[in-house]
């Protein structure tokens, strides 16, 4: 398969122009994008970190949530889809991965584990509430009745709420500490999602309208006061409800700061007993659940209360704080004021109102304004969004064609006559399309001592192949027609040199079989034969030779592995080859006969297959002698047809694979020099080719 350049570029344009926000977030370019972040974040303070996105857009679907080392991040999220360009649901992930970083560096998850233990086990944590106002003395005296009497109804929902406010408390804390160390991109991504977060709930009036349990209904004005410092109040409600959020609103502003987690859950043990009162509806639900087998309290309790991003799971203490977190409101008011002016400029939209008349104050006129350089917000995420785009669309293009590469090698595959020894023996051709990051990863931290092998085996052809394709003269020849006369008094008989001229090629095409049975897994080889094909695979690419690698074993169906592919696009072969790894049984006649007719497509002069291999064929209903002999005539067959077969021998079957291949065979005792002697290999071949 082969694709003009013009053609690639084309086509990844056309895919970036057609991305959905879903291609876009979703995808592990995009993870791995948000991962570099979030190490970023994390690693200063010794502490690792990943991101795992997904997509699930389905009504009331979580957020985030972490286990103190992974994030799970829905980029599908009611939240982030709330806004109205790419641009801010960008931000938007930023923040919720901030967030959830700051879970991994300052919550302390020992502590929370402990707080909701102790309740679901009908006691308070770290104490019983003190300094008591006369409601809150009357509230804790009912609680403490119904603990006593183990009263599971009660326990269950006092456990939910007071957990919840804990959430609210802990999510401030951890957000403040963010946006304090980090007053970037990731402080703006926080603090839109709590304007949006606040903005998208349903007002007092409204919930009282839809019968919500009334201890939610409170709770949400706390959970919005402790995201945004304030509360959307615009249908003017007056009554009970802002009456105790005022009471409760001392403990979120003096716990929500302080480094001391206790201090939360001593102020959300507060607040539980404010919200005492407001608790019957809701717990009269629980019992009729319990009675009922029902879970309809838990379904009012996701569908009701707004919890954003749910607690964090896992174990560990926060790290070292460095520095008081301080809290200015007014602060905090003017960054909010902006960041809506912000939203309400993306989205383009305004409430409506009712008007009587349009003003007409000012002198009128028009002004043109030349150097507007733009407002400068969210400039970084616009850049870091496109950036991933690009990446994403050039990935998938490339993917495409992969995949029609794939294609074409099945259709070649089954439309190869394998002979009697492998009839109704089907051929899978394996490549993998996407490279996953892990893979490229592997890869750099393997490949640098082998490719400077690469290098050092390049260097010693690199002149005679610069002369090849300049032309000139080729001196020290052992034979010719014409005598050098400076060179007479050598002993060794390399006084001839012959002019040769300029060739813009090398006509050698290179393919490598790697086995990859079980066996391979002892004594490292299949470690060596990585080693072996990534230095194969980097010397033939420097030197412009086609080269193409393959792995086989034998599953139930024969598995070829396509690892370097000569029309491979993508570039990315070298971190392929790390997939390389020892299986199952080994058919090695259907898969040399594979490969071979893969050589034989191709048009070069010298076509050279290497087979690296510990031992002789092991599959189901072939093995043994017939075996052996359907190997010897492939290789007879193949080699009339002009493919140098060698057989490279790793293991302790070095007999065996000389009784098989005969003069093909390669005798490499030592494991740790079959890279070298494999290249040693290839530069003979060119030599004896340009020596012709």
């Amino acid at each position: 398969m082969r694709t003009s350049h013009i053609a690639i570029r084309k086509k990844i344009a056309d895919t970036k122009s057609k991305l959905t926000d879903e291609q876009i977030f979703a995808s592990a370019q995009y993870a791995a994008y948000l991962t570099d972040i979030a190490e970023g974040t994390t690693r200063r303070y010794k502490r690792s970190s990943r991101v795992i996105t997904y997509w699930d857009d389905s009504p009331h679907a979580g957020i985030a949530n972490t286990d103190n080392r992974v994030i799970r991040l829905n980029a599908g999220n009611d939240l982030t889809r709330s806004f109205p360009t790419r641009k801010l649901k960008a931000m938007s992930l930023l923040g919720i991965v901030g967030h959830e970083c700051g879970h991994i560096l300052y919550s302390d998850f020992t502590m929370l584990n402990t707080y909701h233990q102790a309740l679901a086990g009908g006691r308070f944590y770290p104490q019983e509430p003190e300094d008591l106002s006369f409601k809150q003395e009357r509230s804790l005296q009912e609680i403490l009745q119904a603990m006593e009497d183990q009263d599971e109804a009660v326990i269950k929902a006092v456990t939910d709420i007071a957990h919840s406010m804990v959430n609210v408390m802990e999510d401030t804390y951890i957000e403040a500490r963010m946006c304090d160390t980090f007053p970037g991109s990731l402080k703006t991504g926080i603090q839109l999602n709590n304007l949006q977060f606040a903005e998208e709930m349903e007002s007092v009036t409204k919930e009282i309208a839809m019968h919500h349990h009334e201890v939610f209904i409170v709770a949400n004005l706390l959970i919005q006061y402790a995201k945004t410092g304030t509360i959307n109040n615009l249908d003017g409600y007056k009554g009970p409800y802002l009456d105790t959020l005022y009471e409760c609103t001392p403990y979120v502003d003096d716990a929500a700061y302080d480094d001391d987690a206790k201090a939360r859950f001593d102020a959300a043990n507060h607040i539980l007993l404010l919200l005492w009162p407001y608790m019957k509806s809701y717990i009269e639900q629980v019992r009729e659940d319990i009675r009922n087998g029902t879970a309809k309290a838990e379904e009012a309790l996701g569908e009701q209360l707004s919890g954003g991003i749910p607690m964090p799971s896992g174990t560990g203490k926060p790290v070292r704080k460095a520095g008081k977190l301080s809290h200015d409101p007014a602060s905090g008011e003017e960054e909010m004021e902006t960041l809506q002016k912000v939203i309400d400029e993306e989205g383009g939209r305004i409430e409506l109102e009712k008007t009587d008349e349009i003003g007409e104050d000012g002198d009128g006129g028009i002004t043109r304004i030349n150097d507007y350089a733009g407002a400068g917000y969210l400039s970084q995420a616009l850049a870091d969004m496109e950036r991933v785009m690009s990446i994403l669309a050039e990935d998938t293009a490339y993917a495409e064609y992969e995949q029609e590469l794939s294609e074409e090698l099945q259709d070649e595959a089954d439309r190869i006559r394998y002979g009697n020894a492998h009839r109704g023996v089907h051929v899978n051709v394996n490549r993998m399309c996407y490279v996953h990051p892990g893979y490229m990863e592997a890869y750099q931290k393997a490949a640098p001592p082998l490719l400077l092998i690469s290098k050092r085996l390049q260097k010693q052809i690199m002149q005679i192949l610069k002369d090849f394709r300049e032309g000139g003269k080729l001196d020290n020849l052992p034979m010719g027609k014409r005598l050098t006369i400076r060179n007479a008094y050598r002993n060794d008989g390399r006084i001839f040199y012959k002019l040769k001229l300029p060739n813009d090629r090398v006509d050698i095409a290179v393919a490598v079989l790697n086995d990859e049975s079980g066996s391979m897994s002892c004594s490292n080889r299949i470690t060596y034969a990585r080693s072996a094909s990534i230095i194969l695979h980097d010397f033939c690419r420097g030197l412009g030779i086609p080269v193409a690698i393959y792995g086989h074993t034998e599953i139930h169906d024969v598995e070829l592995y396509a690892y370097a592919e000569f029309d491979s696009i993508d570039n990315k072969d070298q971190y392929r080859l790390m997939d390389m790894s020892a299986r199952s049984g080994n058919r090695d006649g259907a898969a040399l006969r594979y490969v071979a007719e893969r050589l034989m497509t191709r048009p070069e002069a010298i076509k050279l297959l290497i087979i690296i291999s510990d031992g002789q064929p092991a599959a189901e209903d072939y093995y043994g002698t017939e075996a052996e002999a359907d190997l010897r005539g492939i290789k007879k067959e193949y080699s009339a047809k002009g493919i140098r077969i060698f057989a490279a021998a790793i293991g302790d079957d070095k007999p065996n694979i000389q009784r098989i291949y005969g003069d093909g065979f390669l005798d490499i005792s030592n494991l740790e020099k079959l890279p070298v002697n494999l290249g040693k290999l290839i530069i003979q071949q060119i030599k004896d080719k340009l020596a012709a």
